[in-house]
């Protein structure tokens, strides 16, 4: 498990009705074969993480890396381990990762029955789960925490779990090194959204500078995690905090700070630079 010692004490258009006269007038005619685009590809962003946009990796953060990597031992029903970019020695790299934010709000499905196939008819709907976890300082009384997990609404494929596990759980109790006064202080509700839209080898852009000794002998990770990303959702924003690869396993990202746009590279800039840009 992942544990960083505490700190002390811690252009607005008019809805004017137009006339239309009866003889202009032409019913629509909707062809069934038609497509209508999904409102979600509107919410889509793209975000960029700099090994230099980066804050401390702080005990506050180390308690939500372990409540994650505690729920997902719980539904894989093995001792999974998320690593941090300190642990990989990945923080004293430069290194950038592209990601697609995925929408925060789910379209309203109005398809037709003809158009479902039968086995979706008779799948139960997605639920979010709710997984309660008595989190226990280095002394004294456990302190309760939750972490609700949703499905990705973007996706068109939802992970199986959100239809056969139960609303809620009651996970075994999760230990910490860190003292009741120092987790008394802690956020202790979260709500992390899952995201299986990424590549299996999402990170390989950081292969070459990982320590492979670290992630060595690690060879159980499902394959159900290739390509996992992780959200946190909070005020209706979506900020990433694991990844899953099949190479280097679940990485935690929760510390680095999510840069809109694509950056651009030295090389980049002084190839446009040399550009001759003409007009006709």
């Amino acid at each position: 498990m992942l544990f960083i010692e505490a700190l002390n004490r811690a252009s607005t258009q008019t809805n004017e009705r137009k006339l239309i006269s009866r003889a202009k007038y032409r019913p629509i005619i909707s062809n069934q074969d038609s497509v209508d685009l999904s409102s979600a590809a509107h919410q889509v962003k793209e975000i960029h993480l700099d090994s230099q946009a980066k804050s401390q990796l702080t005990a506050s953060a180390s308690v939500f890396a372990n409540l994650i990597e505690h729920v997902l031992s719980h539904i894989i029903k093995s001792n999974m381990h998320i690593h941090s970019p300190e642990e990989l020695e990945l923080d004293t790299k430069d290194w950038t990762l592209f990601l697609q934010v995925p929408p925060t709000t789910k379209e309203k499905n109005e398809k037709s029955v003809e158009y479902v196939a039968p086995e979706t008819l008779q799948r139960p709907p997605a639920k979010q789960l709710i997984f309660h976890i008595p989190v226990k300082p280095s002394y004294g009384i456990p302190i309760d925490m939750t972490l609700l997990l949703s499905p990705n609404s973007g996706s068109p494929e939802v992970p199986s779990l959100f239809h056969t596990f139960p609303k809620e759980s009651w996970l075994p109790v999760l230990r910490t090194p860190y003292p009741p006064e120092f987790l008394e202080q802690q956020v202790t509700h979260h709500h992390i959204l899952l995201d299986q839209d990424g590549e299996p080898d999402q990170l390989s852009p950081l292969y070459v500078h990982t320590n492979q000794s670290k992630i060595m002998g690690e060879n159980t990770f499902p394959l159900q995690f290739f390509g996992l990303r992780i959200w946190r959702s909070k005020n209706n924003t979506l900020t990433p905090v694991v990844l899953g690869d099949k190479q280097i396993g679940l990485l935690f990202v929760g510390h680095y700070k999510p840069i809109e746009g694509n950056p651009i590279s030295a090389e980049e800039r002084a190839r446009q630079a040399h550009n001759l840009y003409t007009k006709a």
